[in-house]
C-alpha cells in the first residue's frame, strides 16, 4: 500500500491545497478522489490521518487503487 516514501508517513494536512493535489494525482480517476478528500476534510474524516490512512480509507470507500 505504501510508496515507500517519507511522505506517506506524515499527517495529511486539510489546509494545504498541494496535498489535495499530490494525493488525487496518484489516482486515475484524480477528480473523483480530489472531491472524496475536500469533503473528508470538511468531515473532520481524515483529520490526524496520515498519507497512508487517506490512501487506506480512499481504497476502502472508493475502491480506488494508486496508479
Amino acid at each position: 500500500m505504501s510508496t515507500g516514501q517519507a511522505r506517506d508517513h506524515k499527517y495529511f494536512n486539510c489546509s494545504e491545497e498541494h496535498e489535495f493535489n499530490y494525493v488525487s494525482s496518484l489516482y486515475e480517476e484524480k477528480d473523483k478522489v480530489y472531491d472524496f478528500l475536500k469533503e473528508s476534510c470538511e468531515n473532520n474524516d481524515i483529520k490526524y490521518s496520515t498519507h497512508d490512512e487517506v490512501y487506506a480509507l480512499i481504497k476502502d470507500k472508493l475502491e480506488y487503487d494508486k496508479k
